[in-house]
């Protein structure tokens, strides 16, 4: 498919071999194969989303391919209004409540075990600044002491892999009117409501 095509449908879709490629299947995005991702979360009726579209198509043009893998997933607007469950489903898992937004996800064994995400980019300079500096913030934040907090949540048990229910436990917190974050480290995430 190329760009045109893709902004106007919404789904999950990897750049592989010059080209986007639309992804099907149950439950949100999780990539099964080891490696870093760059997810561009994007909603069709977001005007930032469509200045950001000339920076994040810059990036792709000078990308290091060995680096990664680059991931499109898009909603007209967020998980309320999307013609992709899929799609739908992964704004929900990776908690994408503003657009337009990059998430960088370094996958092992099929499990997210380090998530970064931002969504504000000048140029396609900081863009590529946050993607390739994610190992040197990684490592530094895996260095600091892990502080505990008082306060409702959910856990994730990243073992059993059921990212389904997951993303039905969290759809059901923000029906109820929760506020959420999240807070990760190489185990497990947990998901903090406030």
């Amino acid at each position: 498919m190329n760009a045109e095509e893709i902004l106007q449908n919404d789904g999950v879709y990897i750049y592989e071999n010059g080209a986007w490629r639309k992804l099907e299947f149950e439950g949100p995005y999780i990539p099964l194969e080891n490696g870093v991702y760059i997810i561009y979360f994007r909603n069709r009726l977001c005007a930032g989303c469509k200045s950001f579209d000339y920076i994040w198509r810059r990036f792709i043009d000078v990308f290091n391919k060995g680096f990664g893998k680059l991931v499109l997933i898009q909603c007209t607007d967020f998980f309320y209004n999307c013609n992709s469950q899929t799609a739908s489903d992964s704004f929900i898992f990776y908690l994408v409540f503003s657009t337009p937004q990059v998430i960088v996800a370094i996958i092992e064994d099929g499990i997210p075990i380090y998530i970064e995400r931002e969504t504000y980019f000048e140029d396609v300079e900081s863009l590529e600044s946050f993607v390739y500096g994610v190992y040197e913030r990684r490592k530094a934040f895996e260095s600091q002491p892990i502080e505990e907090e008082e306060s409702e949540g959910i856990y994730i048990d990243l073992s059993n892999r059921n990212w389904k229910e997951v993303v039905e436990k969290i759809k059901k917190m923000i029906f109820e009117g929760k506020n959420i974050r999240e807070i990760c480290n190489e185990n497990i995430c947990r998901i903090v409501l406030e």
